[in-house]
């Protein structure tokens, strides 16, 4: 499924085309409510002794969750946000990152999410909670 209807005002770090400094992920929508993108982890991420950083790891399942929630029309910001960090992840490791929205209550959306290596090595899960605007 593609969403040509998401608001995007270009300079998001995550898939902004016009942040130079930005991943420029691209997101698809397989089925509505849920999203997912890849990338290669770029060794600048390092955390500590070539692992990713935790921090870009919670930004991706987060990002990668609210483009669940757009995939539905739900345009709104991250209430909750609580990361399961499974394994350490390496840099420069081709990663997949998935997003759905579980439940829609209104104004609350939930959603889950999870990053995999291309061997299903599930390095981390997530769940959070959106409010929409």
């Amino acid at each position: 499924m593609e969403n040509n209807n998401i608001r995007n005002d270009q300079h998001c770090f995550c898939c902004g085309e016009n942040n130079d400094r930005g991943l420029k992920l691209k997101f698809e929508y397989p089925v509505e409510g849920t999203a997912e993108t890849s990338l290669v982890v770029p060794g600048y991420f390092t955390g500590w002794e070539n692992l990713t950083h935790g921090g870009l790891m919670s930004m991706l399942l987060d990002e990668t969750m609210a483009h669940a929630c757009i995939s539905s029309k739900l345009i709104g910001v991250t209430a909750e946000l609580t990361v399961r960090f499974k394994k350490p992840l390496p840099v420069d490791t081709e990663i997949s990152v998935k997003g759905r929205m579980s439940e829609n209550k209104g104004r609350i959306a939930l959603t889950t999410g999870e990053i995999t290596d291309t061997k299903g090595t599930v390095y981390a899960t997530a769940k959070a909670r959106f409010i929409s605007t």
